[in-house]
């Protein structure tokens, strides 16, 4: 199994460019009933960041240091404040029922779906977004065990109302993505 050392990725420039929220969170962020709100696996803070301007609290989950050294140097810039944590999401260190929305961008631990859900506050919002198995026939190759069959996202989700859900394939920069996007709210 391919382990990836992030620091090395941040260090070397792998996510640079990448400062604008995706796509999926400008269009479904004024659902989200307030805060506070959990982004698991931050990366470089650029969705909690763009939260944080428009007055939401935002924690950050992320276990790359160089990641959040360069997710707190876009919060200082931009002077919208993010909570970081430095952790992994293989025990997320939140209570449940305690915040209105959680978001993961391109991270999937299917081991911790229920825990994510169970975070939310009734009325909660979880926006998740992340590459399917046929990414590695269009691009390099990832390690399947963090890619996700067609139709496996929206089965995690059961317990919520759908909102959105689409399974794509997509370009843009010259990069194409087979991702699935899903967006529900808890009962």
């Amino acid at each position: 199994m391919e382990v990836v050392d992030w620091d090395k990725r941040y260090r070397e420039g792998f996510y640079e460019g990448a400062t604008e929220p995706h796509g999926l969170l400008k269009k479904f962020w004024s659902a989200i009933p307030g805060g506070p709100v959990i982004d698991i696996a931050m990366g470089n803070g650029r969705d909690a960041i763009f939260l944080a301007g428009k007055g939401v609290r935002v924690w950050g989950l992320e276990k790359s240091g160089e990641a959040i050294r360069i997710a707190r140097e876009g919060s200082v810039n931009t002077g919208h404040s993010i909570f970081i944590i430095s952790g992994d999401a293989h025990g997320l260190p939140f209570r449940k029922g305690s915040v209105t929305c959680v978001m993961v961008f391109y991270f999937l631990l299917k081991s911790v779906m229920e825990e994510a859900v169970d975070l939310l506050k009734k009325g909660g919002i979880l926006i998740y977004e992340t590459f399917l198995k046929r990414q590695n026939k269009i691009d390099r190759w990832r390690n399947p065990e963090y890619l996700l069959d067609d139709g496996e996202l929206i089965s995690y989700f059961r317990t919520l109302d759908l909102l959105f859900y689409e399974e794509a394939v997509s370009s843009s920069d010259g990069k194409a993505r087979a991702v699935a996007k899903y967006v529900g709210r808890k009962r």
